[in-house]
């Protein structure tokens, strides 16, 4: 090995550690959580202007959350790339139960179908997307 070839492994290498460096930097392949119910709230509120949550359904993983106000209101928040989003629950969201599980399905196809793992929970919370449903 030459003195150049050596000089150019190093360049590479230092290359490639400095893009590891500024991927982590920009938060790029960040695997984002919803950590506690706060946050859940925090995302909710700075989605919709007004919007006050005051009960949580988080998934146990943390990929998603439904927030609910004291009026009887919903969002749905869930990660979306290294960030999340929100959107207000309506009589437009399919829900569909299974055990466990609660699998919502907004009409807004691009925000694509989240299925939130909620336990014992997930009945009451597919309940209360009846009622938005019927009411």
């Amino acid at each position: 090995m030459t003195i150049a070839d050596l000089i150019q492994l190093g360049v590479s290498l230092a290359a490639v550690l400095f893009v590891a460096w500024l991927v982590g930097r920009m938060g790029l392949g960040a695997d984002p959580r919803i950590a506690d119910d706060a946050q859940a709230i925090r995302l909710a509120e700075e989605a919709e202007a007004g919007f006050r949550g005051t009960e949580v359904a988080r998934d146990r993983a943390g990929f998603a959350a439904l927030v609910r106000n004291a009026e009887g209101r919903m969002m749905l928040v869930r990660a979306h790339g290294n960030h999340f989003a929100a959107r207000p629950v309506d009589p437009q969201m399919m829900a569909r139960l299974d055990k466990d599980f609660l699998t919502l399905i907004p009409a807004e196809r691009s925000f694509g179908a989240v299925t939130l793992n909620l336990g014992k929970d997930a009945g009451a919370w597919a309940a209360r997307m009846r009622s938005l449903t019927h009411g």
